[in-house]
């Protein structure tokens, strides 16, 4: 019944909570400090994420992937967007369920949830959002492979990729991080 565990709630202890909160704090600090245009931009928010879905698991990590992408956008000053929301969550939602209750990360899971994380969520939705919410024209499938907007962010996930793998790898088998892990839950 291991696979129930994913979709029930855990309960948290106020050292978790506080944890929790201040690793939502450093994933808003951290966006701030992303580089590129609108259409193309790089962020290391991934390893905050990492670390909420390792730690937390999806039922914790959506809400706080919510709460993130709300208290960020309300701090650019840029209209909120429901949609980008989702893809968030489906972010939120891929790495939980792929990194959550696993001490150790192989090298082939990390690799294989960053791929699809960014194939689903980059590549394809926030691809498809801006297209639509910047005017544009994408008629059909043809259109869009001809889009220069589309490469520019397939080139962009291709080298964010290894990036990607190696930092979350290095990160989220950190024994001092695990060992923190451990103090904030199980004391």
């Amino acid at each position: 019944m291991k696979t129930l565990e994913y979709f029930k709630l855990p309960k948290l202890r106020v050292q978790a909570l506080a944890l929790l909160g201040v690793l939502m704090a450093l994933d808003i600090i951290i966006s701030r400090f992303t580089v590129g245009t609108a259409f193309l931009q790089i962020s290391f928010t991934f390893i905050t994420g990492g670390l909420i879905a390792k730690w937390y698991g999806p039922l914790w990590g959506l809400p706080a992937a919510f709460l993130i992408d709300f208290l960020t956008n309300l701090m650019s000053g840029q209209p909120y967007i429901i949609a980008f929301t989702l893809v968030k969550l489906l972010s939120a939602l891929i790495f939980g369920i792929a990194y959550y209750q696993r001490e150790q990360l192989s090298w082939t899971r990390i690799t294989v949830t960053v791929f699809l994380q960014l194939l689903l969520a980059n590549v394809i939705l926030n691809t498809y959002l801006l297209s639509v919410y910047n005017f544009i024209p994408v008629h059909s499938l043809a259109a869009a492979i001809s889009s220069p907007i589309i490469w520019a962010r397939v080139l962009k996930s291709a080298i964010m990729w290894p990036i990607e793998v190696m930092l979350s790898y290095a990160i989220l088998n950190n024994k001092n991080l695990e060992q923190l892990r451990k103090d904030a839950f199980e004391r």
